[in-house]
C-alpha cells in the first residue's frame, strides 16, 4: 500500500520544491507564480488542475499523454487513479514477486531529514521524504518532469530512487547522468530495472540489464551491491503469462496483452515461490529484475 501522505506532509514537500527547482532546459532558478513556475528564458511552466506543475516540454507530455491512454497502457493508467485498488491487484495478482532489495535501502544511507527524489514514481511515495516525479500527474505525483532533464540543480538531493523507469526511457544512460547530477557527493542511488521479462509499454519498453550492465551504467558510483529484486521463479510465470497470451490471441496483436494479463491473474499468486528461488546462489542470471545500489564519489 501506498505511504501516508498527509497534508502537512505535502505542504512540506511543496516547500521543499519551491526551494530549489530549476528549468529542465536551462537550469536557471525558477520563481513560483500562481499558476505555475516562471523561467527568465524560458517563460512560464503550468501546473495542472490538481496544482502539480508541469516542468516538462508540452510536446513531450501531450506526446506520453496519447501513448498512455492507448491499448493496454489505458488500463493501467486508469487503474493508477485510483493507487489502494491498483497495488492490491498488482500485489495479489501480478506474477512478479517484489519481496526483497526494495527502495527503502536508501533510507539507511541518508541523513533523517534528507531528500529522496522518486524517478518514475508513479502513484506511489516510499516515504514521506520522498519528492515524486514522473511524466504523468498520478495520485502522490508530486511535479511532472522528463527523467532525462530533472528540474533540480546540481548536487541538490541526498538520494534518487529509480524503480522499474530504466526500461521504458529511450536514453537511460542519459537519465543515469541525471540521477548523478542532481545527487549530492556521498549520496546514493537505487535502481531497479528488468533482467528477464517480456515487453511491457509503460508508455514504451526498450531495454533490459545484466548486474553487470547496471554497474556500467552507473560506472564512475562506487558500487554498494547489486543483487536480484524479483527471481528466476517470477521470470518463469511472467515469460509463460505472455507466451500463454499470443497463443490464445489466435494471431490477434491487440487482444495478445490483455489476455496475458488475464492469465497473470491466474497465475499470479504462484509467486509466493519466488520466496526461496530468488535466494538461490547464481539466481541473478535467471532473474526477472535485477537491481543496484551505489554512492556517488
Amino acid at each position: 500500500m501506498p505511504a501516508v501522505n498527509s497534508a502537512k506532509d505535502s505542504k512540506d514537500r511543496f516547500q521543499i520544491i519551491c526551494g530549489f527547482l530549476v528549468c529542465p532546459n536551462c537550469q536557471s532558478p525558477l520563481t513560483p507564480k500562481s499558476s505555475g513556475f516562471a523561467c527568465p528564458k524560458d517563460g512560464l511552466f503550468e501546473k495542472n488542475a490538481r496544482g502539480v506543475p508541469l516542468l516538462i516540454e508540452a510536446g513531450s507530455f501531450s506526446e506520453h499523454q496519447i501513448e498512455l491512454d492507448r491499448g493496454i497502457n489505458w488500463l493501467k493508467s486508469f487503474l493508477k487513479q485510483f493507487p489502494a485498488l491498483y497495488y492490491a491487484i498488482w500485489n495479489i495478482f501480478c506474477p512478479v514477486l517484489q519481496a526483497y532489495n526494495g527502495p527503502k535501502k536508501i533510507f539507511k544511507e541518508i541523513p533523517k531529514e534528507g531528500v529522496v527524489l522518486d524517478v518514475g514514481s508513479g502513484p506511489y511515495r516510499w516515504d514521506r521524504r520522498c519528492v515524486n516525479v514522473d511524466v504523468s500527474p498520478f495520485p502522490e505525483v508530486d511535479l511532472v518532469a522528463d527523467a532525462e532533464h530533472l528540474p533540480f540543480p546540481n548536487a541538490s538531493v541526498d538520494a534518487v530512487v529509480s524503480e522499474s523507469l530504466l526500461e521504458h526511457v529511450d536514453n537511460p544512460s542519459a537519465v543515469a547522468r541525471e540521477m548523478l547530477r542532481v545527487v549530492k557527493s556521498g549520496g546514493v542511488i537505487y535502481a531497479s530495472a528488468p533482467f528477464l521479462t517480456p515487453y511491457h509499454a509503460s508508455p514504451d519498453d526498450f531495454t533490459r540489464w545484466t548486474t553487470s550492465g547496471l554497474r556500467a551504467l552507473f560506472a564512475g558510483a562506487e558500487i554498494i551491491e547489486t543483487g536480484v529484486r524479483s527471481g528466476p521463479w517470477s521470470a518463469f510465470l511472467v515469460f509463460l503469462a505472455y507466451w500463454l497470451g499470443v497463443i490464445f490471441a489466435f494471431g490477434s496483436k491487440k487482444a495478445a496483452p490483455f489476455l496475458a494479463f488475464v492469465f497473470m491473474l491466474v497465475l499470479g499468486p504462484l509467486k509466493i515461490f519466488d520466496l526461496f528461488f530468488a535466494k538461490l546462489p547464481g539466481s541473478e542470471t535467471v532473474s526477472a529484475q535485477l537491481y543496484i545500489l551505489c554512492r556517488k564519489k
